[in-house]
């Protein structure tokens, strides 16, 4: 395969980890969030406000479709981009699905030192992070799971090789 998908919970670090891996590989890399900024000509938030969540998951899904014509690639995907529709089983039919399943707690931490816009915590309170991380993740938990590769760090992402990748 010659495609990656990073999936996980907001704040597991898909972004982040997702350009040091493709980096490591000597391949590309793409935020499907900056996708769909690009397709929508407008941000995230705005998407949410005006049009809705339902809205936001199908620009979303347009986005993860175009990745199929790129190859060398690894895909930051949206923390709900896998338990929409039948995404998990696109991704899986198309390239090798990593979940970064960080703990709910440091994910909370990370929300809360996180200078991204995300429309899905507008809430700054850790009780309230934490609360909904945890019906975040009790709703996607298994579409996660349905990941070729569970890891629990960027050090164990950077640990996997082209071996790894090429078997799948």
């Amino acid at each position: 395969m010659n495609r990656v998908y990073l999936i996980g919970l907001p704040g597991s670090g898909k972004s982040t980890s997702g350009k040091r891996f493709a980096k490591q590989l000597g391949w590309g890399y793409a935020d499907l969030d900056k996708l769909i900024v690009i397709r929508a000509d407008k941000g995230i938030s705005a998407i949410f406000q005006k049009e809705g969540e339902a809205a936001f998951r199908q620009y979303e899904q347009a986005a993860l479709l175009e990745t199929a014509a790129s190859t060398q690639i690894v895909i930051g995907c949206g923390g709900g981009t896998a338990a929409w529709e039948n995404n998990i089983d696109w991704m899986r039919a198309h390239g090798v699905v990593i979940w970064i399943n960080i703990s709910l707690v440091e994910l909370g931490k990370r929300l809360l030192k996180s200078v991204n816009e995300r429309p899905m915590f507008p809430d700054r309170n850790p009780a309230a992070i934490q609360q909904q991380l945890q019906t975040l993740y009790e709703k996607r938990v298994h579409y996660y799971q349905q990941a070729h590769i569970q890891i629990n760090s960027e050090a164990a992402l950077l640990r996997i090789n082209n071996l790894v990748i090429d078997s799948y």
